[in-house]
């Protein structure tokens, strides 16, 4: 990232102090109602956690905004996103989880909000030499056809699409992961050929690695679906009630100053620092 957007950014961030724009994870409860426990797992810039506490990540941000302004009291538990399915779909007990996606399977067992942001079209990191042989904006059936070996997030859903694209690929030429950044270094060592990633978190995971820049490609995806959205999961222990409580809060959250900074000065609304050619 160039030196002047980062200062560009961290004066925004500096300002979002200044004016009171930004706070702390507190939220207040109404008299007698229990906390949610709110499920969360360390994936910068999306939420960001340091000894299992908030610690920023602008999704997380608006989610605690979300649930104070609702007036609904939450303890932040970190969680590995495997474990938050299967606590969701098999021990509702009145949990939620934030940012995930909407899909039919999660339906079942799982109330979903308004969207809290949507993120922009997912993109394909790969090898240089990869990169040359699939040109500068391959198109998805380009993708399924090249000899690729493919990693993937263990338990992550990439939108209806890309995950039927995906499960035609062979098996012996996809593996899973639980971390993007072990992931994104296996592609540095020529160990994997592919993987899909969100311009936000590849910007995020560039900073936290800078070493990985000369060694990757981003790619757009020439016919890529729409960015999906981002929403709070809960399970049906959940009341209706609250889930209506937390729209409103987005709704009236999503036309405040306060969310337009939040999501214009993080990482996906910069030029991605990768060679792209």
């Amino acid at each position: 990232m160039p030196a002047c957007r980062l200062r560009a950014s961290l004066i925004a961030w500096m300002a979002l102090v200044a004016l009171g724009f930004w706070s702390g994870p507190v939220v207040s409860a109404h008299a007698g109602e229990q906390p949610v426990a709110l499920l969360v797992f360390d994936r910068p810039p999306y939420y960001a956690l340091e000894n299992g506490q908030p610690a920023g990540g602008f999704v997380l941000d608006i989610t605690l905004t979300v649930f104070e302004q609702a007036g609904i009291p939450v303890v932040v538990r970190e969680m590995p996103p495997n474990r938050i399915l299967a606590h969701i779909e098999t021990h509702p007990n009145g949990s939620c989880a934030v940012g995930w996606l909407r899909t039919p399977e999660r339906e079942v067992s799982a109330r979903f909000s308004l969207p809290l942001y949507v993120d922009q079209p997912l993109g394909v990191v790969t090898t240089p030499e990869k990169a040359r042989e699939l040109g500068p904006s391959p198109r998805l059936k380009d993708l399924l056809a090249a000899d690729l070996v493919w990693g993937a997030r263990q338990g992550f859903s990439y939108g209806p699409v890309l995950d039927k694209i995906l499960q035609k690929i062979p098996a012996q030429r996809r593996s899973f992961f639980s971390d993007t950044r072990a992931m994104l270094r296996l592609v540095a060592q020529h160990r994997l050929d592919a993987m899909l990633i969100g311009p936000e978190e590849l910007s995020a995971q560039l900073r936290a690695d800078p070493a990985l820049r000369n060694a990757i490609r981003f790619l757009p995806i020439a016919d890529a679906p729409p960015g999906f959205s981002r929403h709070i999961m809960c399970d049906l222990a959940v009341d209706r009630d609250v889930m209506a409580r937390l729209d409103a809060a987005i709704q009236e959250f999503r036309e405040t100053e306060r969310y337009r900074l939040l999501t214009r000065f993080h990482p996906g609304h910069e030029e991605t620092a990768v060679d792209r050619h």
